[in-house]
């Protein structure tokens, strides 16, 4: 039993090493033990600013020890991979001003007003403390956990937005493109292979995938998994029609076909 948990243990750090690889200038790679938080500057970064990792937490760093992947020790404003497809990325600054008047020789009160005031992010997304972030090679972050949701434009050049819920993982394609996350709400997609569904869908190729569950796109924003919200009939791998509950999480090919994942039918 030891044994196939150390095997597991194995298999599981070769596969985070080979993920974060992607994300290398070179092949050297090399991760160290934070002992303290520890503020260091992320890969492909053109000014100096710096990041604050989290003690006691590993950190992933390329041949000119800047950082790839790393904990952030708070919460930290980055550019995403696909922040020219961020859509109303605005943070709320509070402000505080007032005046004291002093009728009384010990006791000042005081008359305070809050103000606030929105302010861009210029393609920023808040990512949460606690959790691991990987940036490209430009500096941007591929893979991390936003705070608060994000609505991003599904294609560029078309009109299209998807809103992914707070607190979960996002991540992005090298070219910009979405590439999972969770959704916030109900929303009708196009999967891959949309143009073979049936026509009897009447749909014009778009499904209803549902709210707070995981979707996963190409990069032509084309749902390749996802978690159905209506029952429907599609077509099958064996070439026939069917009946899919809702609540199945399916995959779909590149003929329009699906399969369903065991285990997750409701």
């Amino acid at each position: 039993m030891m044994h196939g948990l150390v095997r597991k243990i194995c298999i599981c750090a070769v596969l985070g090493v080979v993920h974060i690889s992607f994300y290398m200038p070179s092949a050297f790679a090399e991760s160290r033990m934070l002992t303290k938080d520890t503020k260091l500057h992320p890969q492909g970064w053109a000014v100096g600013d710096v990041v604050e990792f989290r003690k006691d937490t590993l950190i992933t760093v390329n041949e000119l020890g800047e950082v790839v992947s790393g904990t952030l020790e708070n919460d930290t404003f980055l550019r995403p991979t696909g922040w020219d497809r961020i859509i109303g990325d605005y943070y709320q600054k509070t402000t505080y001003d007032g005046m004291g008047f002093f009728p009384h020789r010990y006791y000042h009160p005081y008359v305070e007003r809050v103000y606030h005031t929105d302010i861009p992010g210029y393609g920023h997304l808040m990512y949460k403390s606690g959790t691991t972030v990987i940036f490209d090679a430009q500096g941007h972050v591929v893979t991390g956990t936003i705070k608060d949701g994000a609505t991003v434009q599904l294609i560029k050049g078309k009109y299209g937005f998807i809103t992914f819920k707070g607190g979960t993982v996002l991540t992005f394609y090298d070219s910009g493109a979405v590439r999972s996350g969770i959704l916030e709400e109900d929303t009708y997609l196009r999967p891959l292979g949309w143009r073979s569904l049936p026509a009897e869908l009447q749909s014009a190729g778009f499904l209803k995938f549902s709210a707070k569950k995981s979707v996963t796109f190409n990069e032509n924003g084309e749902v390749v998994s996802g978690t159905l919200k209506d029952p429907a009939e599609l077509r099958s791998e064996d070439g026939g029609i069917k009946a899919v509950k809702a609540g199945s999480v399916i995959h779909f090919n590149e003929a329009g076909e699906i399969s369903i994942e065991a285990g997750e039918t409701k």
